[in-house]
């Protein structure tokens, strides 16, 4: 069975939170700091192979060069100076002429790494939401910029604090380095001397998962990273008042738009989805058990419709058509823009029809500005539409029409976020969609404002 990505979050954490509904699933950023910090560590080196083999004989009973010579099939003089260099790194000691280990090379021998301490300067991120260094990797972390033009949501700092010596501690750097699959896993941690530096302030990608209540205008929130919820991170964003800052509210949802009769009594409502996506159920004509993806008509549930934006964006080979009253720049981003250019230096034809009332003031100037300037350059293929005055939500990509409640580009613009429980109803009949298709082309071009 095919799950979007939205599903399969859904299904694995929409019941986090009892009493709740998860409303939403917002693309967000973590603030992280990589440190810079000088410590005292004991360092395993590893040992050169001679060496070791030296030190390996001498622990196994082994007591003079000629021996270690003639086990080793080496010359004399190349043991001899081999040997020299481990009784100075204080792993072998001579007595009467006889050759033994030290205390410490002992544990060279049981480790097969000589031990040194050194001074280091490590890079370490530290997480400003749980206020903690974290083993995130660096090629993960993005700057403030990049997750801002991507329209991710910059999550509050705990602390607008710089980061003190106090908040760091030796036994975590050291489960840290255990977990690490490089070569800092040889180094053990004595003692943290100093932050040397801590100016380079990035975000780490990840899911902000909202869950709601609606009738008493409950929000909570959790986080998502790497495709796991870190309770840590929601119980913080909870205790610094994440979802009140951010200006989440939960709110009752449009009615859903209707469509023909013959259409709405082929429609498979949501609560039949739900039990298709938890297990296989019969269709309502009593037929076989079919996967989402093939119902010809069925509800959308509000998560899945980023998912098919994403979808046209990515994918559409032929067609794409959107209608929305508001155009904010949480959406319409500059990476969204991109794509949408990707999809017409594909050939795909694109046509946005956006406006509601007598002016733009419930979308972004900017936004507006950059789609009038592609649409300029690509002259033909892109129709770029202000309505006189739409309440329609349309997404139309190739063989697929959703009609819905769901403001498709400004969902994640609203400033105050208000999250409902959105559906809408998903077409894939070939005659049906094409004949919507054509009928909103020709209102694009009978309705636009002049």
């Amino acid at each position: 069975m095919s799950l979007t990505a939205s599903e399969q979050i859904r299904r694995r954490f929409g019941n986090q939170r009892p009493g709740l509904e998860l409303l939403g699933l917002v693309e967000a950023a973590v603030p992280v700091t990589v440190l810079r910090v000088d410590v005292l560590a004991q360092e395993r080196k590893q040992l050169p192979l001679l060496d070791e083999f030296i030190i390996q004989f001498v622990y196994e009973g082994v007591q003079t060069i000629d021996e270690l010579a003639a086990l080793l099939g080496l010359e004399h003089e190349q043991v001899l100076n081999a040997t020299a260099e481990q009784v100075s790194e204080g792993n072998i000691r001579r007595s009467d002429g006889r050759l033994a280990l030290t205390a410490q090379g002992l544990e060279v021998a049981r480790n097969v790494a000589a031990i040194q301490p050194v001074l280091k300067q490590l890079p370490v991120p530290f997480d400003r939401i749980v206020w903690s260094i974290k083993n995130y990797a660096q090629i993960s972390l993005i700057k403030k910029k990049v997750a801002e033009e991507r329209g991710y949501l910059l999550l509050p700092r705990k602390k607008q604090a710089s980061v003190a010596l106090t908040d760091l501690t030796v036994e975590r750097f050291n489960e840290l380095i255990r977990n690490r699959e490089d070569r800092e896993r040889l180094i053990e941690i004595l003692r943290i001397r100093k932050i040397a530096s801590q100016s380079q302030h990035l975000y780490l990608p990840a899911q902000l998962l909202v869950y709601g209540n609606p009738e008493q205008g409950e929000v909570e929130l959790e986080l998502c990273i790497d495709g796991e919820l870190r309770s840590a991170h929601g119980l913080e964003l909870a205790a610094i008042g994440a979802a009140e800052k951010l200006g989440f509210q939960v709110g009752q949802p449009e009615p859903r738009p209707t469509l023909s009769p013959e259409l709405e009594e082929a429609r498979v409502p949501a609560e039949q989805i739900k039990a298709l996506v938890q297990g296989a159920v019969k269709t309502p004509d009593g037929g076989a058990p079919a996967t989402v993806t093939e119902i010809p008509v069925r509800s959308v549930s509000m998560l899945e419709h980023p998912d098919h934006l994403t979808a046209a964006l990515d994918s559409a080979r032929k067609r794409i058509l959107i209608i929305s009253p508001w155009v904010k720049g949480g959406v319409v981003n500059t990476h969204f823009i991109e794509r949408l250019e990707g999809r017409l230096r594909a050939g795909v034809e694109i046509h946005i029809g956006h406006g509601i009332g007598s002016d733009d003031r419930g979308s972004d100037e900017w936004v507006l500005r950059k789609l009038r300037n592609l649409a300029q350059r690509y002259e033909g293929r892109f129709h770029f539409v202000r309505l006189n005055n739409t309440h329609a939500k349309i997404l139309i990509y190739d063989g697929i029409w959703i009609n819905t409640s769901f403001n498709w580009l400004s969902f994640k613009g609203d400033p105050n976020r208000t999250f409902r429980m959105e559906e809408g109803t998903l077409v894939q009949i070939p005659s049906e969609v094409d004949k919507a298709y054509n009928q909103y082309v020709e209102v694009l071009a009978t309705d636009a404002k002049p």
